[in-house]
């Protein structure tokens, strides 16, 4: 009888593999996944996206600066007590009190984002984030009022079939990783466009 993973079992597992992965390819498995995100991007016709600094372990798409600008308005996640706010994606930046690099306070954004990137430790089978632990993110859409569509991202394909995360924990539209991407589908329209854009396996997991 094999291990059965709770929530935080999985995320330590998942979290020390990532860190070995990050220390030999994590700059390989970020350019692997651009295409991927660009593709995604245009089928979704968006314009105000969040997205992230990387950690060490992430990947990084902050590389796509330059060509997003062009299209999209960028903001990142600011810290403030235990939830976050977006700011415009704007230099330099300052280290947070987790080592976290995060723009201006100064460039506070607060119209409505279509999109936001989120990174995730591990992915469960209700396609919820399995974080690090802090709740950041929950209480950070929890307060938007409205739904963005919602885009995990990681460098390994950390997915887990149970369902071991929480109520509170966000839930996303997609999941793309380096080897695998998965989206939550209503129909089958849904599935079979995005894999026509684009060469990578997909996984659909149905909505419940």
């Amino acid at each position: 009888m094999g291990f059965k993973f709770d929530k935080n079992s999985y995320r330590i597992y998942a979290k020390n593999r990532l860190k070995t992965i990050a220390r030999l390819r994590a700059k390989c498995y970020s350019y692997k996944l651009h295409k991927t995100f660009l593709n995604l991007l245009d089928d979704l016709k968006v314009k105000n996206i969040l997205i992230f600094t990387p950690l060490f372990y992430e990947p990084d798409f902050l590389k796509l600066r330059p060509r997003l600008a062009k299209k999209y308005n960028i903001l990142l996640p600011f810290m403030v007590d235990k939830s976050l706010k977006m700011v415009k994606l704007r230099l330099p930046f300052k280290i947070s009190k987790f080592n976290v690099r995060e723009a201006n306070d100064s460039n506070a954004f607060l119209k409505r984002i279509d999109l936001a990137v989120i990174p995730v430790i591990g992915v469960d089978g209700s396609m919820a984030r399995i974080g690090h632990g802090m709740g950041y993110y929950d209480k950070f859409i929890s307060n938007l009022g409205y739904r963005p569509k919602i885009l995990f991202v990681q460098i390994e394909d950390f997915y887990i079939k149970e369902k071991i995360c929480d109520l509170h924990d966000i839930t996303c539209d997609f999941y793309i990783t380096p080897k695998r991407n998965y989206i939550r589908v209503n129909n089958d329209r849904d599935f079979d466009r995005l894999r026509s854009r684009s060469c990578r396996c997909w996984r659909r997991i149905r909505s419940r």
